[in-house]
């Protein structure tokens, strides 16, 4: 992306895009090849009937991408794109060859039944959700409406060097309301039995850590040359990043400050050289294996999710960084890879919703799931302050033990997934559309054809980041306002301490 007199525009530098699909590939197909050659259960042609459905999927999915870049509009953190690449296709495509090639089984296909027609038939769904969901953002209607919303909004004109102090102090903030977090059980590979009053508010204070780091990456990537001072809050956010990560104890904390950096990169207005995208494709790889591997040893050592003092979680990670380092390496390639096949692999967990949601219908309500989606969108504005026995109804944990038969693990369901539950077929192009439509007015209000601004980028940054694709579509709209809600305070903070920081210079 760049910016040209003075807004945003897409990068029209075609002969850099070309490599960078070529590089995306390669990743993806290495990736793969060290799964087959680390797995003794690779068949190829184990489940052909099921490989012209996964390549039809990967075409639904990179279609909109390959209009954006015929139009010239492309970009990674396009939302349409975003949702491609860093969930839609590793997830379906990916994750579909895994499945046929016989690398991933886990113990729950064996609740699909007649697998052979209901398999294709997700794959089916997920076409239809994704297709959906690029209709909606290309209804027209959404870029009027965004734009005409971005016009209401004010013109903040700070700048890098007003916000680094700023923006550490709100970091510094975020930080301790983390910690909090921590040692109530709402972060890490841990669950509390109770849900407190409170505990959803510190959560949520604990994202002004994401948003200030997003902000004081902005600002380095803002500036030509970086000093001191820039070197040293890289130094503080690299730092703090890798320990959260560590603590964090999950396969994909390292994927999500790739995705950090990476989206403060491109929406700082550089221009992305050749360089740059050879780069993120070493990193991808690295963040993932790395990140598989070390995760998946902590939830080994710690075995359960049950809640544990600060000291003894500290010893985990220290147990893990240990047992990592002494490994034999192929042992570890063989342990990362496995779990990277697992955890990549979604059509497996959706089809068990495709094949059974219709039974399993009518034991929910003893679960308390259902009509999930619109019970938590009419109750989440009410605090729990307010209703401390306010029922969620998108439960991860319920949905485990009805659908899984097992409570303990958090199991993929996708807004597809989701939608079909509650409203059968009909639902999952409906609600597509309108989050499609959603994500066409937040796009159009905060980056397309707007002025650079730091608190309408990192606005959007909180927000697009805030959609799960892997959890429930009834927590988006309740999440995504939450997170927009804490992330404006966050803005009036930072513009309150950029005035007084003026005033007293």
């Amino acid at each position: 992306m760049e910016r040209r007199n003075g807004k945003f525009t897409m990068d029209h530098d075609k002969a850099l895009l070309i490599p960078a699909f070529g590089l995306l590939a390669l990743v993806l197909i290495g990736l793969f090849t060290l799964l087959v050659l680390t797995t003794d259960s690779f068949n190829p042609f184990r489940e052909m009937y099921l490989m012209p459905w996964v390549f039809a999927t990967g075409l639904v999915i990179a279609a909109p991408s390959l209009y954006l870049y015929y139009k010239g509009k492309f970009n990674v953190f396009h939302p349409l794109v975003f949702a491609a690449w860093s969930y839609f296709f590793p997830a379906f495509f990916v994750g579909g060859l895994v499945l046929a090639s016989g690398i991933s089984e886990p113990y729950f296909l064996s609740f699909i039944d007649d697998q052979r027609y209901n398999l294709p038939l997700t794959l089916v769904y997920v076409m239809i959700g994704y297709a959906a969901l690029a209709v909606g953002f290309f209804i027209p209607y959404g870029k009027s409406v965004g734009a005409k919303v971005g016009s209401w909004l004010p013109e903040w004109k700070w700048k890098s060097s007003d916000l680094l102090l700023p923006g550490l102090a709100l970091f510094g903030f975020g930080l301790v309301n983390m910690i909090v977090a921590f040692v109530n059980g709402l972060l890490g590979f841990q669950k509390v039995d109770e849900i407190n009053s409170y505990d959803g508010l510190i959560f949520l204070l604990s994202l002004f850590w994401l948003q200030a780091s997003f902000l004081l990456w902005l600002c380095v990537f803002r500036v030509k040359r970086w000093n001191v001072n820039h070197y040293l809050v890289m130094s503080i956010l690299i730092s703090v990043s890798f320990v959260k990560a560590a603590f964090q104890g999950n396969r994909g904390s390292l994927f999500q400050i790739f995705i950090l950096i990476a989206f403060a990169f491109v929406l700082s207005g550089r221009t992305i050289k050749i360089q740059h995208r050879v780069y993120a494709g070493v990193t991808i790889t690295l963040a993932l294996l790395i990140g598989m591997i070390y995760g998946t040893t902590f939830r080994s050592i710690k075995q359960t999710e049950a809640q544990v003092s600060m000291e003894q979680y500290a010893e985990y990670v220290g147990k893990t960084i240990d047992r990592v380092s002494e490994q034999d390496l192929s042992v570890t390639l063989e342990r990362g890879f496995s779990a990277f096949a697992e955890r990549i692999e979604a059509v497996s967990s959706l089809a068990v919703v495709v094949a059974n949601y219709e039974k399993l219908k009518p034991y929910e309500e003893s679960y308390g799931l259902d009509n999930n989606i619109y019970k938590d969108t009419v109750t989440f504005v009410i605090p729990r302050v307010m209703w401390a026995d306010k029922p969620v109804a998108s439960e991860p944990r319920k949905y485990g033990d009805l659908y899984f038969d097992y409570g303990e693990n958090s199991f993929t369901i996708t807004p597809m997934g989701d939608l079909l539950r509650n409203f059968g077929p009909i639902g999952v192009p409906i609600g597509m559309i309108l989050l499609g439509f959603l994500l066409r007015i937040l796009y159009s209000t905060f980056i397309e054809d707007q002025d650079f601004s730091y608190w309408r980028v990192v606005l959007f940054y909180m927000l697009l980041t805030s959609v799960s694709y892997e959890s429930f579509y009834g927590s988006i709209l309740p999440y995504m306002i939450k997170v927009g809600a804490v992330s404006i305070l966050g803005i009036l903070l930072i513009r309150l301490m950029v005035g007084s920081q003026r005033r007293i210079i």
